[in-house]
């Protein structure tokens, strides 16, 4: 209990950066038999709690605790403040010996005239558990409890419920992870850096990436065909984006650098970072921090494009999504290569030479 009002009071004290989760864990962690369940109020203690030995527990326990009804129609409610200007979702696991009528509401105090919104309702009777959830867009004034409501009518005799979570869905939120990177890279060459975003809040949003300088120079992205470091993302929408960058020629072999890629939205009510980590080699027959020069034309193309470069060795064609459309061996010191089959965009052409590591070049095929 004084976990859960500790994580009540975080969230209302403080700005909330990320979706968070409330986990009430007055069923799963009460200590015990037949007495109403820790922290929730229950007028004539029909909702009781106790452990119970069961084979079909969803989860790897030999046994779990449960929360039963021992009434035709009974309540229990805990305090929980919720916020009108968020979305939440509710959600829990229950089963039942028979067929019942799960409900779960939110009032003004704990008593069952001044429950006033119904968040969740359920038909509860299968003998196996079920998943029941429900995603409230709009949340009214005053609800500043949490009811539960049991309605068996005498066809059960224990409702037992686990995980009754509550899940707050923010109005800007978003998360990113990485995909993949170069894991070793010649100083002075380009890579490519591949990441996703989602935008998990109900509002739209414009994110900004702002890329860490301290080892990379030369940035330049694109998120879903379009070129820039801002990107609109609707509710839910993936956005797979790539950012090529080039190593700076004075990073010394063998020490450890990394790209961060910080990302902001315009209320700047939330971040996210992803992190790629890269291994600077030794060039080989080159002077030190020689860079060689890799020419693409003609850029835009449409049928065919040549590559150039001193002892060029291998050329490879990626689409935006970091996806190897064909890798062409080279001889000599210049490739031409075939996009005649690829649907209009951007592509990125990787040379790599004798002397280097891949250089990575874009082209917009019209």
């Amino acid at each position: 209990m004084k976990k859960l009002l500790l994580t009540l009071c975080i969230c209302l004290m403080t700005s909330l950066t990320f979706a968070g989760s409330i986990l009430i864990e007055g069923f799963e962690y009460a200590n015990h038999d037949l007495v109403k369940p820790i922290g929730w109020v229950c007028d004539d203690d029909s909702w009781l709690c106790g452990y119970q030995e069961k084979d079909h527990n969803r989860i790897p326990h030999s046994g779990n605790w449960y929360a039963f009804s021992n009434a035709d129609d009974s309540w229990m409610f805990m305090q929980l403040y919720l916020i009108t200007d968020m979305q939440y979702r509710f959600s829990c696991w229950a089963i039942s010996d028979g067929n019942c009528q799960l409900e779960f509401w939110a009032g003004t105090s704990p008593a069952a005239d001044d429950m006033h919104t119904l968040l969740l309702t359920t038909t509860v009777g299968n003998e196996a558990y079920e998943k029941v959830s429900n995603y409230i867009e709009t949340i009214p004034e005053g609800c500043y409890y949490i009811g539960i409501r049991a309605l068996t009518n005498g066809n059960a005799t224990h409702l037992t419920l686990d995980d009754i979570e509550i899940d707050m869905v923010e109005q800007y939120d978003f998360i990113a992870e990485p995909v993949t990177g170069d894991s070793s890279m010649y100083p002075g060459t380009q890579g490519i850096f591949h990441f996703i975003m989602q935008n998990v809040g109900y509002d739209a949003l414009d994110i900004t990436l702002h890329p860490s300088n301290e080892f990379f120079t030369n940035f330049s992205c694109t998120a879903n065909g379009i070129n820039g470091m801002t990107f609109h993302t609707e509710p839910d929408e993936i956005v797979e984006a790539t950012i090529t960058a080039t190593l700076r020629p004075e990073v010394t072999p063998g020490t450890i650098c990394w790209l961060d890629i910080q990302m902001t939205i315009p209320c700047n009510c939330n971040t996210a970072m992803v992190t790629f980590w890269v291994t600077p080699m030794e060039t080989e027959n080159a002077t030190e921090n020689e860079v060689v020069e890799i020419n693409v034309f003609p850029n835009p193309a449409s049928d065919f494009v040549t590559v150039e470069a001193e002892d060029l060795q291998c050329v490879t064609l990626v689409d935006i999504n970091g996806k190897t459309l064909s890798s062409v061996a080279a001889k000599g010191n210049s490739v031409n290569l075939d996009i005649s089959n690829l649907t209009a965009g951007l592509y990125y052409i990787s040379a790599k030479t004798r002397s280097t590591s891949s250089f990575v070049k874009s082209i917009l095929k019209m």
